[in-house]
């Protein structure tokens, strides 16, 4: 009877644990807070956006209407992970991974292409962005 029990505990520890862990690699470059907007005179609507990618595999964005970023329109969160030049990320909710193409222009700014395009994004023509660590 004990048996059992201690190997369910040692299993719900262990589960607990990769839990907070990420399992993928992520790159440690994107580690951090990050920066980004639509071109105002582009194919789609005028939005910017703050990013934030943990250590943890979590990630935030926060989508704002105006450029100074003081009217929110929503944010989204939900895992990472980067390797090998592909950013996956996977919105809390959302059964679909976003897989991005990304590539570094210097150490401070970060290019990225969508290659799995999101048949109910609002703009079809957005698939490619450049974000800014915030504060460079």
């Amino acid at each position: 009877m004990l048996k059992p029990l201690l190997m369910g505990v040692g299993l719900a520890a262990l589960l607990a644990g990769c839990s907070s862990h990420p399992t993928q690699p992520l790159d440690q470059r994107l580690l951090g807070e990050w920066q980004g907007m639509r071109d105002k005179n582009g194919p789609c609507q005028f939005f910017a956006w703050n990013s934030s990618f943990g250590a943890d595999g979590r990630f935030k964005i926060s989508f704002f209407a105006d450029e100074q970023r003081t009217r929110l329109i929503q944010t989204e969160q939900g895992t990472w992970t980067a390797h090998d030049g592909k950013n996956h990320l996977t919105t809390d909710g959302v059964k679909t991974t976003e897989v991005y193409d990304y590539r570094f222009v210097d150490a401070n700014t970060v290019e990225y292409v969508n290659l799995n395009a999101d048949p109910t994004a609002d703009c079809q023509a957005d698939y490619r962005f450049t974000e800014h660590r915030a504060g460079h």
